[in-house]
Parts: C-alpha cells; sequence; structure tokens
C-alpha cells in the first residue's frame, strides 16, 4: 500500500499543480464564475471527505481482517498434524477462521470501494451539470463568447487532473491505514536501548564477569489481558506480578530454580538474561548496575537454551577462535551429545536441524557449548530427553561446564538431581518461597 502511495504520487502533485494553474487563470477569465466554481468545488470535497473517512474505516477493517487471515494461515502450519487428526478441528479453522476472515475482508473492502465510487460518480455527475449552468450564468452576466468559450474548455481539461487527484485518494486511505499500524508496531517495540541494531559480534573480549550478578528489589508486572467492553470488574483475572526479589548468583555456583507452573520461573530467567526489562528493583554485575546504555553488553553473558528456543543452523563468530578451532569445538559437542552421526558441521553450518525434539534441545546445547559464554541458562532442558541423557546432563555435563568456569543456571522439576546443584530457589506465585 505504502509503495502505491510513493509511486502515484510524482504524478498526483504534478495534477495538483496543473489543477491550481487552471483555477488561477478560470479567476482571470471570470471572477463570478470562478466564484461559483468555488462553490460547487467545495460540495464536492464534502462528498470525497465523507467517503474518505468512510473508506479509511471499512480499509482498517479489512486491514484487522487480514491480521486474522494470517494467523490462521499460520496455524494451519503450525497446527497440521492436530488438524490431520481432528475434523472438527478443521472446519473450526478453515470455516470458522478461514472463510470468516476471507468473507470480512471482502465486505470491508467493497464498502470502502462502493464509497469511492460513489463521490466519483457523484463528483462526475456534479461536474458536468455545473458546465452547464456555467452557459446560464455568462448569459445572465453578459460575458464574452471568448470568456465563456476559454471558461468551458479550460473546465473540459481539468476533468483528466482532477480525476488524477481524486483517483489518488484510495491509495491514500489505504496508506494511511498501512502507515497507522507500523506506527503501532514501531511503538511496541521500541527499545531504548542506544545502538542496539548497530551492534557488531565477533570483536574484541569474551564478555566475563568476575564476582555475581545480583537482583535487587527486581519486580516485573504484566501488562492486564483485555476484555470485552462491559465485562464485569470481578470478571477479569489480574495480571501476573514477579517479585520483588532479592538473589545474588556468584561466579562458577550451579543454581537450581523450582517451583510449580506459572510460579515465576520463566520470567526470572528472562529478567536475569535482560529480555525483560525490570520495572523495578535493579540488576548489578560485579556493583555495577545494569542500565539501556549497557544492557546489550550485558546480555552477552549468557548462553540460554530457553523452553522456546529457536534453533540457528549457523553457528557464530566467537571472539578468540578461528573458524577451524569453532566447528572443531561443535563436531566434540555433536559426539558428546550423541548427534556425530545425525548432524555434520560444515564451515560453521549444521547439515540438518530437522531433528526430533529431544535432539534439538541437544543442538541448541551444542551451540551454547561453543560460544562458552560465562552463564549458560537451561529452561527444563532434560524435560524431552530420555533417561540416560537426562542422567548424563545433570550428572556429567553440569559438573563439566562448572570445570571449564561456567556459571549454571537451570529450572527443573527432577528433584532427584537436585544435590547436584549449590542450591536450589523455589518459587511460588511469583516471589522467592525458599532457597
Amino acid at each position: 500500500m505504502v509503495s502505491g502511495l510513493c509511486l502515484g504520487l510524482p504524478m498526483t502533485v504534478v495534477s495538483a499543480t496543473v489543477v491550481l494553474g487552471c483555477l488561477g487563470w478560470l479567476v482571470w477569465l471570470s471572477w463570478q464564475l470562478a466564484a461559483l466554481l468555488a462553490v460547487v468545488m467545495a460540495g464536492g470535497i464534502a462528498i470525497h471527505r465523507l467517503a474518505l473517512e468512510r473508506a479509511i474505516a471499512g480499509f482498517d477493517a479489512a486491514r484487522e481482517g487480514e491480521d486474522a487471515l494470517h494467523k490462521a494461515w499460520r496455524r494451519l502450519g503450525d497446527a497440521a498434524k492436530e488438524l490431520r487428526l481432528s475434523r472438527g478441528r478443521r472446519a473450526q479453522v478453515y470455516q470458522g477462521e478461514i472463510l470468516r476472515s476471507v468473507d470480512d475482508i471482502r465486505q470491508a473492502s467493497v464498502k470502502a470501494g462502493d464509497a469511492f465510487s460513489f463521490a466519483h460518480e457523484a463528483g462526475s455527475a456534479l461536474y458536468f451539470l455545473f458546465i452547464a449552468v456555467v452557459f446560464g450564468a455568462a448569459r445572465f452576466w453578459n460575458l464574452s463568447a471568448e470568456a465563456l468559450s476559454g471558461f468551458v474548455l479550460a473546465l473540459l481539461y481539468l476533468k483528466g487532473p482532477m480525476d488524477q487527484v481524486l483517483g489518488f485518494l484510495p491509495f491514500f486511505a489505504r496508506a494511511r491505514v498501512a502507515l497507522g499500524r507500523v506506527a503501532e508496531l514501531t511503538e511496541r517495540f521500541e527499545s531504548p536501548e542506544p545502538g542496539l541494531a548497530d551492534a557488531v559480534a565477533g570483536t574484541g573480549a569474551r564478555p566475563a564477569f568476575a564476582e555475581a550478578i545480583v537482583l535487587s528489589g527486581v519486580r516485573y508486572a504484566f501488562a492486564p489481558a483485555e476484555t470485552e467492553e462491559g465485562a464485569q470488574a470481578a470478571q477479569v483475572a489480574a495480571p501476573f506480578v514477579f517479585g520483588p526479589i532479592d538473589l545474588r548468583i556468584a561466579r562458577g555456583e550451579i543454581l537450581f530454580i523450582a517451583g510449580d507452573n506459572g510460579s515465576g520461573k520463566t520470567t526470572f530467567l528472562k529478567l536475569l538474561t535482560g529480555l525483560y526489562l525490570p520495572q523495578a528493583g535493579m540488576v548489578t554485575v560485579d556493583g555495577e548496575a545494569v542500565t539501556d546504555a549497557s544492557r546489550d553488553t550485558y546480555r552477552q553473558l549468557f548462553s540460554p537454551v530457553l523452553s522456546d528456543f529457536h534453533l540457528f543452523e549457523a553457528l557464530t563468530d566467537e571472539p578468540g577462535l578461528t573458524h577451524a578451532q569453532r566447528d572443531d569445538l561443535a563436531r566434540a559437542g555433536l559426539a558428546r551429545l550423541a548427534l556425530e552421526g545425525k548432524v555434520a558441521v560444515n564451515d560453521g553450518t549444521f547439515s540438518t536441524i530437522d531433528l526430533s525434539t529431544g535432539q534439538r534441545k541437544r543442538l541448541a546445547l551444542v551451540h551454547a557449548w561453543v560460544e562458552a559464554r560465562p552463564v549458560m541458562v537451561f529452561d527444563e532442558w532434560a524435560a524431552d530427553q530420555d533417561p540416560s541423557f537426562r542422567h548424563q546432563f545433570y550428572t556429567e555435563l553440569l559438573p563439566e561446564l562448572r570445570a571449564k568456569g561456567h556459571t549454571l543456571v537451570v529450572i527443573s522439576h527432577d528433584d532427584r538431581y537436585f544435590g547436584v546443584a549449590d542450591r536450589v530457589v523455589h518459587f511460588r506465585d511469583g516471589r522467592i518461597a525458599a532457597a
């Protein structure tokens, strides 16, 4: 929509310039007829303004329908297995989401287009009616034949440029809706961190810390869910509030995080790693507070394997490692995690990531292994592993990583392995219940 606006803008500007020039000449020919034309144009502008408002509302509704349609299309891919196994679910997605969204888009777009068509046809009829009125008005004001013929010819010539300007309005309306959505997304994802997009990876020394990472009075509250208009206050669930908490994580420590589902464990990890910004309290590293200016540098301390992780095919360039050393480290990790027969490394790229869930988590651990950052974070990494790999993770891998100098923060429900940790912190309802 925005590209269509940019392509049509130059010709529209030229046409608008022609219209203004001709209007000036019409005033010079006959100010009486020009005044009458101004009245008629005011009526036409009012009609088009009303049509523009209705069209923008229609295009906005169509854009919302397109958003819903994109979600439904994405659901077809994400839930392909479940949809194959359930006719009812297939009917719900196809008829209740896809067809309904398509119908909503069609109706909204047709209404918006009808508004512009009506305005265009009404404007054209009014324009030619005015030309007929000009002959009568010229007779009433005793205008010369030269002035009358020049005025009428100019009006007929103006019809083309004026149609160009008015025909540009639908593009303007659609682009206005699209730019409004862009502004909403910009505001939602705007980051207070300067130069975040300009950061260059692979330069300088590896990040490190000497003593401890400390969370002091850290608190985070999720935004309340949107509710239907008129819903009772008692029916609206209160948003989850995490904290305030105080916690010190020493360098080289193995820290287990435990708690029921929804107790705040994953929220804690995202606050610790800098993915969420504390709404109160502060995070310090070796006594220095993490600020907006230093937060991206702070994040480089962590190699995470989160529960909703994304698995990359390519390894990153790491400070102090040649490409050959990086690939050798990855091959050692693949061998250690029994993946060498399934995945190979060539020029920093894994041969495949089309693996089972447990194998994908092991491959994500290889990424963390190669990155070798000071703090490794695991969100229920062992949950999708078979018993032998689960045992290996807790009794062999974690001690080996700690021996290499890493600090380990592990979310776990495997209480039989809690003895591996230096400390176990239990969360309940967003607060530390026991440590």
